[in-house]
């Protein structure tokens, strides 16, 4: 994998401004991408360190949350995991890997292998309000249609998002009977084709919207967020798109954050992002993984599954702050805990907590 185009990028800084098309490596389509560059395949010397690495980690005895990157030592592959993670976020914003060692690890030694894999690539935070820092991306038989439901635990199809985090990485234990496809797509490429469709939807997309915060928050506060869709902070281009979250906030709070119809913006996104000569799609198979820098857009199509629980579609998740990663706008930090730096998803008092299963 080659790192010379995301390096250029972060030696040379941010030139993204407001109103002009997006340019650099983070604005690519299908087209502009070689394969070779952003999937890597895992030697056999560098499974090896992961298992090598997961034992290590076990034999500490210490709880999941409280393992650091010296308890899980990748000297071979660690520098690798370091340039891949400055690859998604000065870069093209994702990477695949592939051949990670599900299949010589048990569930609980996977969960421990995926936290300690990922302390290469940053720090965990809190995904939801329990305070996981080890999610599962499992379908837990919800409705999601319940507004206070994360859909990430039910087999519904998500449309394009982002999480409250800057990166976002996956593991895949178990696939779906069918469907279950990942796809990406570059959110400076969708501003560059909204700014020229329809410029003033990209300017309106740049004010505050509300987002709902899904009964997340502590009693008493505000229980939704106010932040621009798309930002230019420091000359560097981030989105913040999550339509389900925004229509809630509508629907259940009576706000939006801007007068008028919102709707033919929200969609005009959705469409753009939908473009086949803009977006990839790649179906995650065992021992893939899958890092994002979360200002991209990411998607999951719908999945039927297989009977029973324990052959459900599985997939082990982390949200992380990046060690190095360009300035984000201070907005996009509204979710974190009074005093907190970071991102992740805090109630006062949060004690982070890795189950080793769906919950």
């Amino acid at each position: 994998m080659v790192e010379g185009v995301a390096a250029a990028a972060r030696k040379a800084g941010g030139g993204a401004l407001p109103g002009q098309p997006v340019v650099g490596p983070a604005a690519w389509t299908p087209a502009t991408l070689d394969p070779s560059e952003w999937a890597y395949q895992l030697s056999p010397t560098e499974v090896d360190e992961i298992v090598a690495a997961t034992r290590h980690a076990v034999d500490t005895g210490k709880p999941i949350p409280e393992l650091s990157k010296a308890d899980f030592p990748l000297p071979t592959l660690g520098p690798h995991l370091e340039r891949f993670a400055r690859e998604a976020c000065w870069g093209r914003g994702f990477v695949v890997l592939r051949g990670f060692p599900v299949d010589r690890l048990s569930q609980a030694e996977a969960a421990t292998a995926w936290f300690g894999f990922g302390l290469h690539w940053g720090t965990p935070v809190s995904q939801n309000a329990k305070g996981h820092v080890l999610g599962h991306v499992k379908d837990l038989g919800l409705d999601p249609d319940d507004d206070d439901v994360r859909v990430y635990a039910t087999h519904a199809a998500q449309p394009w998002h982002v999480d409250d985090t800057e990166l976002v990485a996956l593991l895949c234990l178990k696939t779906a009977r069918s469907g279950g496809r990942s796809g990406w797509v570059s959110s400076a490429s969708v501003y560059n084709r909204l700014l020229e469709a329809r410029p003033d939807l990209a300017e309106e997309l740049m004010k505050p919207f509300a987002f709902d915060r899904k009964n997340e928050e502590d009693p008493g506060d505000v229980p939704y967020w106010l932040l621009p869709v798309f930002s230019f902070y420091k000359g560097h281009f981030a989105c913040f798109y999550n339509p389900r979250m925004m229509k809630e906030a509508q629907a259940r709070r009576g706000r939006c954050g801007r007068a008028g119809n919102v709707a033919p913006a929200l969609q005009a996104v959705s469409d753009i992002a939908d473009q086949p000569d803009l977006h990839l799609e790649w179906q995650l198979e065992p021992g893939d993984v899958q890092l994002l820098y979360n200002w991209r857009l990411h998607m999951r199509t719908h999945y039927e599954d297989w009977p029973g629980f324990e052959n459900r579609r599985h997939l082990l998740r982390l949200w992380l702050t990046a060690d190095d990663a360009p300035p984000l706008d201070p907005a996009y930090y509204g979710a974190a805990a009074p005093g907190r730096p970071g991102l992740g998803i805090y109630r006062r008092g949060t004690v982070h907590s890795a189950p080793l299963d769906a919950e």
